[in-house]
């Protein structure tokens, strides 16, 4: 009766032990994707304060991190352009700054505009 059990037990905690492994990576690539799309959206606003105003430039930083991708690149995580908002409320006057924010992520970044 008592063959084998030890086997099952080992089984069991294998299999709870495995769940877990894999439910900390899943957590950890998602916190890895979401921080790096803030500071993707950081690096952008900030970018589109300093330079001339350009929304598609801009949201091509979030999505392919540079302001004009090749042919054939790869948006990061996914993302399509849709997904990333890109104003300038404010402008012009005193309080422009660029806005850049991936609503569907719970990520928003602004910027002051320089010169103002």
């Amino acid at each position: 009766m008592r063959r084998g059990q030890s086997l099952v037990e080992t089984t069991f905690i294998l299999a709870a032990f495995m769940g877990l492994i894999l439910g900390m990576v899943g957590v950890g690539q998602m916190l890895f994707v979401r921080q790096a799309l803030a500071e993707r959206a950081q690096d952008a606003a900030r970018w589109g304060a300093v330079n001339t105003y350009d929304a598609p430039a801009i949201r091509n930083l979030v999505i392919y991190g540079t302001a004009t991708p090749s042919d054939g690149a790869i948006a990061f995580g996914g993302l399509e352009p849709s997904e990333v908002v890109v104003g300038n409320p404010g402008c012009p006057g005193v309080d422009c700054r660029v806005s850049v924010a991936i609503p569907g992520h719970g990520i928003q970044s602004t910027e002051p505009v320089e010169g103002f």
